[in-house]
């Protein structure tokens, strides 16, 4: 039908049709398009959940939002920040979309609202989001930071917990498309930080948990060590380098009590603990001095989160070394007397000491001071312990001395004047009458007698002082008691001798012959052996010897019982050496010696 003979009426009716068509056409499409969005925001925002839920440690929580929010916002670039003490410690970044991921930077940045230093510091000191229309203009970022960081536009919010503190912050730079960041941006990153608040609280305490955990293992392994070391300045610095692991300190420096020529007590310090390792550090500080006098005086510790300010500062410490924060313990003994003091450093504005720092580092002080007064004691212990052995030593020697001195006498004085009786006798027996038989035998006996106490004398004078061991060294003394013992009984000695190469001092040479003769003699006594084997080896470095037998041999736990023993133990023990007894009931007795040759 010609459509110049429709109603004009139904005509106007299908053109008001054919816009309404194309009308609803446009909102299923722009509907369709708002679905779209939404879902996106909804699977995003479900990933965000998904992502908190999940992830345990906040850097890669970070890492992870940032991705999140550059999504979220349509921005080219995102970075999300975790503070702690107002301070950036953690940074992460994002870029889009070439879909990258950037490092993540640990470090210790202090917050400071100024040009060129982005939204974070307005963000973090007034807690509520921001946006930035035109980065060259807007005094938080300026001209130059637009055109370093090429910024067009920004936005930023804060991530709180349930106490409104700011625990990090996320800024986006450039909207995709070339538009600006609008409230509905704002908007989903605030439910993302919403979100992420959950995850990073809870991060945080899983990571303060491991670290309390490895503080436990720390501390229970510095328990062990410090008992380790017997040096007071060895636990010293091993008290801070332990302590400055526990509350994360960069420096430190520790000392002793000590008294100055007029008697006055001072701190005394000999090194400086930086960057992990120990520096030549000597100082001294009388009462009321630095940090050290201080306390030495006050007993108490003293906390400095503002050193280069503190009166009591060390100025090279303050300015050479940057330190920014001090915390110093006294160490006090079990008296309650201060013996000492460790001091540690921070060296960046990162957290503040607290007082709980210095309750903590007090208990490893009192764990320390415990260890130093062991080793003081173990210190004199010592000390007694080598005066005794020198008195030992020294009565050993007046023995052998007043021995040989003995021996002398009766060799020469008595010997001489047993001869000078036997003599006499023989003279009185030729004046004798023949018919004076009864007299004459009683003069025979005499001589007899005479003889037999010349042989006793001269035998006791070679046990006191074998003239041998003088005169012609170890070896043949060693031999010549050997054949002494067999004579005297059913006992085999075999030797196993060796020559030395250059003569022992003397009083090598009597130690061993005594240790050898005190051995065999308890073999004589008690082994009840038949076979004794005697072996004497030179090494460059050393001298052994050996006594062993095959007789009926004693239980271990009375090695130490017999004076004997201890004996050859002590003087094994005065030449530097050592005395080692292994026996076993019904299978003999093996006694080893080995001492330094020098």
């Amino acid at each position: 039908m010609n459509s110049r003979f429709l109603d004009p009426q139904l005509a106007a009716g299908n053109n008001d049709t054919q816009h309404a068509l194309e009308k609803a056409r446009e909102d299923i499409a722009r509907l369709t398009r708002e679905n779209r969005a939404y879902a996106r925001q909804v699977e995003l925002l479900r990933t965000a959940a998904r992502t908190t839920v999940d992830e345990l440690d906040t850097l890669v929580l970070a890492q992870a939002l940032a991705r999140l929010a550059a999504q979220a916002a349509s921005a080219e670039r995102a970075t999300v920040c975790i503070l702690e003490y107002d301070a950036v410690v953690a940074q992460s970044q994002y870029h889009a979309p070439e879909v990258t991921e950037g490092p993540i930077h640990q470090y210790d940045h202090k917050l400071s609202p100024g040009a060129g230093c982005g939204l974070g510091p307005e963000v973090v000191s007034t807690g509520r989001a921001v946006l930035c229309h035109d980065a060259r203009v807007d005094p938080r970022l300026g001209e130059e930071f637009a055109t370093r960081f090429k910024v067009r536009n920004a936005a930023c919010v804060p991530i709180m917990n349930h106490q409104s503190n700011v625990l990090a912050f996320i800024e986006v730079f450039n909207r995709t498309g070339g538009g600006f960041f609008t409230g509905d941006d704002l908007h989903r990153l605030e439910t993302l930080a919403l979100q992420a608040s959950v995850g990073l609280q809870r991060g945080r305490l899983v990571e303060r948990l491991a670290e309390w955990s490895r503080s436990l293992e720390m501390l229970l392994a510095f328990s062990a060590a410090v008992n380790q070391h017997l040096d007071p300045t060895h636990l010293m610095r091993n008290l801070v380098e332990n302590a400055a692991l526990f509350v994360k300190a960069e420096g430190g420096m520790a000392g002793l009590v000590v008294a100055a020529e007029n008697g006055e007590r001072q701190m005394a310090c000999d090194g400086l603990w930086i960057h992990k390792r120990w520096l030549d550090w000597r100082r001294r500080w009388r009462a009321q001095e630095g940090l050290a006098g201080l306390v030495m005086e006050s007993e108490f510790p003293h906390l400095s989160n503002n050193y280069p300010e503190e009166p009591f500062a060390d100025p090279e410490l303050a300015h050479h070394f940057a330190v920014r924060a001090a915390l110093c313990v006294p160490v006090k003994g079990p008296d309650d007397i201060v013996i000492g003091f460790f001091e540690l450093h921070r060296l960046t504005p990162q957290s503040p000491f607290t007082w709980q720092d210095a309750a903590f580092l007090e208990s490893l002080a009192n764990v320390t001071a415990v260890a130093i007064r062991n080793a003081q004691l173990l210190k004199a212990v010592e000390a007694k312990n080598q005066e005794i052995q020198a008195l030992s030593a020294n009565h050993v020697n007046l023995l052998e001395e007043e021995r040989r001195h003995i021996s002398r006498e009766l060799h020469d004085e008595a010997g001489q004047i047993l001869i000078g009786i036997k003599l006499a006798l023989q003279v009185a027996a030729r004046d004798v009458a023949p018919n004076q038989v009864e007299l004459r035998q009683d003069l025979d006996d005499l001589r007899d007698q005479v003889n037999r106490a010349t042989e006793r004398l001269k035998d006791l004078a070679r046990r006191l002082r074998p003239p041998t061991l003088d005169q012609l060294g170890l070896e043949i003394a060693l031999r010549q008691l050997a054949t002494d013992l067999q004579a005297g009984g059913d006992l085999r000695v075999e030797l196993d001798l060796e020559s030395p190469d250059t003569p022992l001092r003397q009083e090598w040479d009597i130690t061993l012959y005594r240790i050898a003769q005190e051995a065999l003699t308890n073999i004589v006594r008690h082994a009840r052996a038949q076979v004794a084997t005697v072996e004497l080896h030179y090494y460059p470095d050393k001298i052994r010897l050996c006594v062993r037998d095959s007789g009926r041999g004693f239980e271990e736990a009375a090695v130490t019982a017999g004076l004997g023993l201890l004996g050859m133990r002590e003087r094994a023990t005065m030449l530097g050496g050592s005395l080692a007894v292994r026996s076993l009931v019904g299978h003999g007795t093996v006694i080893e010696v080995e001492v330094p040759r020098r």
